[in-house]
């Protein structure tokens, strides 16, 4: 699994031809969803022919990813299929992506080939935390690293001081969570007057948000540790789909299970070499649950000279922005448009006028939307505001997985933002705007 990193351009080209006629053979024959897209624009199999051939396969959406719902695009038999996960989506359905044996066990030889290239071994002591929108990108970086032989301290739902309290009575050497927690992590520990002497810590992963240069320089010069930061998509291959190097100079892409494409988000087209653009991917070893040209959101470049570490594959630049209005709250992306359909249907359809605001304490980004009181959601009763306002924060609890305050105000105070066109803002600019 080493060498393939190493592949010639020439190599990889047939590589991802082979791969690529099979992915829409198979897509094609076995998920009626594809067949008729690929009808309809007036292609078949035959047609991919080579890669360039992937500009005429149809683009796949994350909201067809949830209209497809539960199993419309499964490309195998349910009996072969040994696991399901289901993402929440903030959509009418959740996002079902079902495995069989044989993509369970290339998505934990992915995670372990990443770990392997930091350096981990059966003597490194892994410790994660992530959120819990995150589990299932910890999931799989538990079972890669136990590949390696690691030991393993998985994501528990404990406070933030006992996590450290584990993370110093086990020794623990690598420490796997997201960029803005990890900073939390950190605030706490001294806040705590521990003495960053007790860590054992030699290395940080950071994955599911971008990893800043200043956080960067936060974490090299209060914890002495070499850090690797890693992108993944769950509905592709996972939380271990690039990674950085030793070198540090970009993500290294898997192109043995991936085809990475880059195209301008408005025209669809592709843009030229070395060009900012939408990240665009196909999976050509997934059996399951193969996507075709799916569309992430995601603004980044390809990179692909050879890098200084000698890996042949592509590299990413790390993603900073998307196509969409998303926004990312400790690594789970949310929809504004989504919020506003969850406060809708617990005001039995009629509209809920709101802004979303954007706090942060001790670096982990809270969500407090405002909500204009007026006859839509309060009829006089305040038990009966109070108890809806709690409906609604458990609903997005349960739909998005993460948790929100939502705040009843008058409408002239959330207006001067809504008339701009400005749905999200930080607290800075609700507190500068309303002082």
């Amino acid at each position: 699994m080493d060498k393939i990193e190493y592949l010639s351009p020439n190599a990889w080209n047939q590589w991802h031809t082979e791969l690529l006629q099979s992915t829409v053979n198979r897509a094609y024959k076995r998920v009626p969803f594809y067949r008729k897209k690929m009808d309809e624009m007036g292609i078949g199999p035959d047609d991919i022919g080579s890669l360039e051939d992937i500009v005429k396969l149809p683009f796949l959406s994350r909201d067809e990813l949830s209209e497809n719902y539960p199993y419309g695009l499964f490309a195998v038999p349910l009996r072969d299929i040994v696991r399901i996960h289901t993402l929440r989506s903030g959509l009418p359905n959740p996002i079902a992506i079902g495995l069989t044996r044989q993509d369970l066990k290339r998505r934990v030889e992915l995670a372990a080939r990443f770990f392997k290239t930091t350096g981990i071994t059966q003597e490194d002591i892994v410790q994660i935390c992530l959120d819990p929108g995150l589990s299932l990108h910890g999931q799989e970086l538990k079972e890669g690293a136990e590949e390696l032989g690691a030991l393993v301290i998985p994501p528990d739902p404990v406070s933030t001081f006992t996590r450290i309290r584990v993370m110093i009575d086990f020794k623990t050497t690598t420490l796997v969570t997201s960029p803005s927690y990890g900073l939390h992590l950190l605030e706490v520990f001294k806040e705590k007057n521990m003495p960053i002497g007790a860590l054992n810590l030699r290395k940080l992963i950071l994955l599911g948000e971008h990893l800043s240069s200043d956080a960067r320089s936060v974490f090299e010069k209060e914890l002495d540790v070499e850090m690797r930061a890693t992108y993944g998509i769950f509905e592709a291959s996972g939380p271990t789909m690039a990674y950085e190097c030793e070198c540090r100079c970009g993500l290294h892409l898997a192109l043995d299970h991936i085809i990475p494409e880059i195209i301008d988000p408005k025209t669809l087209e592709p843009v030229e070499d070395g060009k900012e653009g939408e990240l665009v991917i196909t999976t050509v070893t997934t059996r399951a649950n193969p996507l075709i040209r799916f569309r992430t959101g995601d603004l980044t470049k390809l990179i692909k000279e050879t890098c200084s570490c000698g890996r042949t594959t592509w590299r990413m630049e790390p993603v900073r922005k998307r196509t969409d209005d998303l926004i990312s709250v400790r690594g789970i992306k949310v929809s504004p448009s989504n919020i506003s359909h969850l406060l809708a249907a617990e005001a039995k359809g009629k509209p809920v006028t709101s802004l979303v605001v954007l706090d942060k304490w001790k670096h982990l980004t809270q969500i407090r939307i405002l909500i204009a009181m007026d006859e839509n959601i309060f009829t006089g009763d305040l038990p009966e505001l109070h108890n809806w306002i709690r409906r609604c924060e458990e609903r997005f609890q349960e739909t998005l997985g993460i948790s929100c305050r939502i705040e009843p105000v008058e409408r002239k105070r959330i207006l001067p933002f809504l008339e701009k066109g400005k749905v999200v803002i930080t607290r800075e600019d609700f507190d500068k705007t309303c002082a």
